[in-house]
């Protein structure tokens, strides 16, 4: 007889704890060899336990980073790094100025080694600014102490110094040391064989921070690109099934009254005609986002492109009962950029307005110059753009609440943001909850004007144009509480010239007629340079 064999039993894979964390405990060294050897094995016994650390490639970038700058007495340590693509790291401490880095890693950038045709060619590196884990050492024990730190910080001096490490792909080390002693003692406390193993260490962690920002981006992209898949076939389904439903009434002889059938087509043409305009959208938006869209760049009249605008949704403006007006000197300089694609920007933003403002309020059109970048702005006096919603209107298909009956496809913001940076200039937004909402549109000059200029110049609009929302929100809240226009009511705004003639037997003005002038749509003190 055979004995019935056991079950097999599967046998798993054995578990390896990790080892311990080196240990220095060795302290008096025989020969000057010896101790640079002792070095040598302390650098890499403990980059070989942050390179087997559990965590994520930048926290292990961050803490070789530290290490290095541990080692030579620096402050911070930054890696310029040459392997799928230049680009630099730098570590940052939790707390600290991330300024102070981001200096580092542009001077490692700037004076690292190379030749006169990569750095014609090249522009400028892409940086990634590392933050290390959060310690002890490194969390302020009291807001003194923040304060002190951060005095500290404000008054120390900048001593940067590199070591170039060809044998190791092109690794470029940066210190930021506190003295002038850190780069003149960089040779002795970082001999070329340490330099060399930690350089190899650094761009293998360099490349894999790389390959998982990229990896990330990729992933977030696809996301949005399922996203928008999914709002597209929702937002062309929809319209389909109203109009195959009146199509159907109508083929089947359901539908006997003239007038009903009359009133299914009509809805019938309205249906196709917001299909067309959803993928005349869409094709904008794509054009867009594959950079195959064509720009006529070239100087134009500011003042000319708004009042042809005006004047086309002059007819919308006077069958809602609003009043549609403009504030722009006609001498204005000229502005650079596609003269028909500024008129669909200035024409979506109004007729945005047109759709939400409430009747008898106003919409103004103004425009001034803010050195060499062009500045428009679109006022309405609408319900305003919360907080929350007002960095997500750019978003596409994006609709507030309480606007679905409204009819929009949700793109025109986005795309009108996106052309307006394809010509150089940016697309903004100021808005106060029951007072109303400024969107703000900045073109380079006749000039031109860099990134910098042009965003400088739009977070200065909006923000005026912020604090001017505020007081009106402010003394529209007075003038209520004396009864001099009705609750839940938007006041119809009034220039100072509609108070003539209004004032007392003295002379003086009335305060109510003084809060409706101040409350007038009129620019603020604002450059309108002439030609």
């Amino acid at each position: 007889m055979s004995e019935p064999r056991p079950d097999h039993v599967p046998v798993g894979l054995p578990v390896v704890p990790p080892p311990p964390p080196f240990a220095d405990r060795r302290v008096t060294y025989r020969r000057e060899a010896d101790r640079l050897a002792h070095r040598e094995t302390v650098l890499l016994a403990r980059a070989l336990d942050i390179l087997a650390r559990d965590a994520e490639a930048e926290a292990r970038l961050a803490g070789l980073l530290s290490l290095l700058a541990s080692t030579v007495g620096a402050r911070r340590t930054a890696v310029l790094a040459n392997g799928h693509g230049r680009r630099v790291a730098v570590s940052n401490v939790p707390g600290e100025d991330p300024a102070e880095a981001l200096a580092l890693a542009a001077w490692l950038d700037a004076w690292a080694p190379r030749r006169r045709a990569e750095r014609a060619a090249a522009g400028t590196a892409p940086i990634a600014v590392v933050t290390e884990a959060v310690t002890d050492a490194h969390r302020p024990s009291s807001r003194a102490a923040q304060r002190a730190a951060a005095a500290a910080a404000a008054e120390r001096q900048h001593h940067y110094a590199f070591v170039p490490i060809p044998s190791a792909g092109g690794v470029v080390l940066g210190f930021d040391f506190p003295d002038e002693r850190g780069p003149a003692q960089l040779d002795v406390r970082l001999p070329p064989h340490l330099a060399r193993h930690a350089a190899v260490a650094l761009a293998l962690v360099t490349d894999q921070v790389a390959t998982e920002r990229e990896l990330s981006a990729l992933r977030a992209r696809d996301d949005e690109r399922t996203r928008f898949v999914s709002n597209v076939a929702h937002e062309l389904r929809t319209p389909l099934t109203g109009l195959s439903g009146y199509l159907e009434l109508i083929l089947g002889g359901q539908v006997e009254d003239p007038v009903d059938e009359r009133d299914f087509l009509e809805r019938s043409r309205h249906i196709v005609g917001s299909m067309s305009d959803l993928v005349g959208d869409l094709l904008e938006l794509s054009r867009l986002e594959s950079g195959t869209l064509r720009l006529q760049i070239a100087p134009f009249s500011v003042a000319e492109a708004g009042s042809r605008v005006v004047a086309g949704l002059a007819p919308i403006a006077l069958a809602r009962a609003v009043e549609l007006r403009t504030s722009m000197p006609p001498r204005l300089r000229a502005a650079t950029g596609d003269r028909r694609r500024v008129e669909q920007i200035l024409t979506n933003l109004l007729g945005n307005a047109l759709k939400y403002a409430p009747g008898g309020s106003a919409i103004e059109l103004g425009a001034w110059f803010d050195g060499q970048v062009a500045l428009v702005t679109v006022r309405d006096e609408g319900r305003g753009i919360a907080s929350d919603d007002r960095a997500r209107i750019f978003e596409r298909f994006y609709r507030l609440a309480g606007h679905e009956r409204i009819t929009g496809t949700g793109l025109g913001l986005p795309i009108a943001r996106d052309l307006a940076r394809a010509m150089g200039g940016d697309l903004g937004v100021a808005s106060v909850p029951g007072s109303g909402s400024t969107f703000v549109l900045a073109l380079p000059g006749p000039a031109g004007g860099g990134t910098d200029a042009v965003e400088a110049a739009l977070a200065k609009a909006a923000a005026a144009e912020e604090v001017r929302l505020e007081e009106r929100a402010v003394l529209r809240a007075i003038a209520a509480s004396e009864g001099s226009e009705p609750r839940g009511k938007m006041a119809r705004p009034k220039l100072v010239s509609d108070t003539a003639g209004s004032g007392t037997a003295n002379g003086t003005t009335p305060r109510r007629a003084r809060l409706r002038s101040i409350d007038g749509m009129a620019p603020r003190s604002q450059d309108r340079s002439p030609a």
